[in-house]
Formats: C-alpha cells, sequence, structure tokens
C-alpha cells in the first residue's frame, strides 16, 4: 500500500516539474513587438490556441485558431512541419503544451508569444 501511494506521488511530482521545465531552444517574442513588426512575421504562421469561444470574443487578426485539445488533430490542415509557427496563448502551461506536441510532429522552428504581455494589451 504504500509503495503504491509512494510512487502515485513520485508520478505526480515528474508530472508538475515536466510541466514548469523550460523548453530547449524556445524562443519568445514580446507581443508590441510583436504587432510592431508584424511585417517582419507575415511569413510566419500565428495559431491561437484559445478554445473557439475565447478567440470569437476576442480574436487576433491574422491567427489561425487551432484550439489546444485539436492540435494533435488538426494541424495538418494548416501547418507544414517547415513552417515557422508562433503560439498564441494566455498561458504558460498551455503555450508549452503546444510546443511539446508541435516539436513531437517534427516542428524545429517554434516561437512563444510572451503570455502576460498578451494579458496586459486585452
Amino acid at each position: 500500500m504504500f509503495d503504491l501511494m509512494f510512487l502515485s506521488i513520485i508520478i505526480g511530482l515528474f508530472a508538475v516539474v515536466r510541466q514548469l521545465w523550460p523548453l530547449p531552444n524556445l524562443k519568445y517574442i514580446d507581443y508590441q513587438d510583436f504587432l510592431k513588426r508584424r511585417i517582419q512575421f507575415r511569413h510566419y504562421k500565428v495559431i491561437d490556441i484559445r478554445d473557439a469561444f475565447e478567440y470569437l470574443a476576442d480574436p487576433t487578426p491574422g491567427t489561425i485558431n487551432i484550439s489546444l485539445g485539436r492540435l494533435p488533430y488538426v494541424w495538418k490542415k494548416h501547418l507544414a512541419r517547415e513552417d515557422h509557427v508562433i503560439i498564441l496563448s494566455t498561458g504558460v502551461f498551455q503555450s508549452k503544451k503546444a510546443v511539446r506536441i508541435l516539436k513531437k510532429r517534427g516542428f524545429e522552428y517554434l516561437h512563444v508569444i510572451k503570455y502576460k504581455t498578451v494579458l496586459q494589451v486585452k
């Protein structure tokens, strides 16, 4: 019984640490800088991983909405592995999860708009 409880605690701690662990080679972009230099980023695909209801309530022009839960299944409709992808999210955990999903599918050029700056602007 104690062994099972100990194993459950270890697995839970691993899950928490994995969410907080920094991702290698991930580039962060400031939201204000992104808006100012939007022309430079025109060849990038910007995906907004918020739920459809949140996206429709406050859409960001020029973004593709693929909610985080659907990302593993529908990314092929809008993205190619060689694309430079910018992920727009309101939370750090969601953006890191999206990066992990896309890295597993072979994406190399991933960027995240800093989530704190997204919240401050809206």
